[in-house]
């Protein structure tokens, strides 16, 4: 697959407001209120993938078990109706290895970013259902892949980090669309229900607080 330069300018304009998406609310807690927090099973309203015949996979090595912080519908620029609704933040420590999630060419690497600062690394993989999966947050120089690599499930990605003021290190992992027809970054992206078949029951995907272990497959 050929990879058009120009779109790595394009994406640039997107991933800078991207990085807005957990700087500002890097706590991994929808409790702004005090209580209890309240625990999102999902988005409401929406249909999700059989997990257990998900083409998806966790984005990080089979043996490996990480802890959930804000996932879909679960406050902040998660929260119900938000472009990254349907995002997934994995806590991760800075250096932890992250996978693809299915197979794919990757479409965009920018790892410059050094961690806690604001430009953000992310990595970019477009598979074979035609989504846009972006991982976002990498360590400086984190990136194993290049621009115009194939991969298949379960190959390397990258590192985790803290870039693009991270409140905390982990990986923000998401699904989203891209229109041709406009310059990527001057519209708002939509993101997209995904499950796992390679981890316990997770019929509404990943669910905040809760740790899933990656299963062999």
């Amino acid at each position: 697959m050929k990879i058009q330069k120009t779109y790595h300018i394009l994406i640039t304009i997107v991933i800078s407001i991207a990085t807005l998406t957990c700087s500002k609310n890097d706590g991994f807690n929808n409790n702004n209120g005090g209580g209890n927090p309240i625990i999102a099973n999902g988005c409401d309203g929406y249909a999700y993938p059989n997990w257990v015949s998900s083409p998806h996979k966790l984005p990080y090595p089979v043996g490996q078990s990480y802890q959930i912080g804000l996932s879909h519908c679960s406050g902040a620029e998660h929260s119900f109706g938000e472009p990254d609704q349907f995002a997934i933040d994995i806590l991760m420590d800075i250096g932890t290895l992250v996978t693809a999630a299915r197979a794919g060419y990757i479409l965009f690497v920018e790892e410059s970013g050094v961690d806690f600062q604001e430009k953000n690394n992310v990595v970019v993989l477009l598979d074979e259902d035609s989504y846009f999966i972006q991982y976002q947050h990498l360590t400086h120089n984190g990136a194993i892949v290049e621009e115009g690599d194939f991969v298949e499930a379960g190959d390397p990605i990258g590192y985790s980090g803290a870039s693009g003021n991270a409140r905390a290190p982990h990986l923000h992992f998401v699904a989203t669309d891209w229109d041709f027809s406009k310059p990527y970054g001057t519209y708002p992206y939509n993101s997209f229900q995904m499950t796992f078949s390679n981890t316990t029951e997770n019929p509404r995907s990943l669910i905040q607080y809760e740790t899933y272990e990656a299963l062999p497959y």
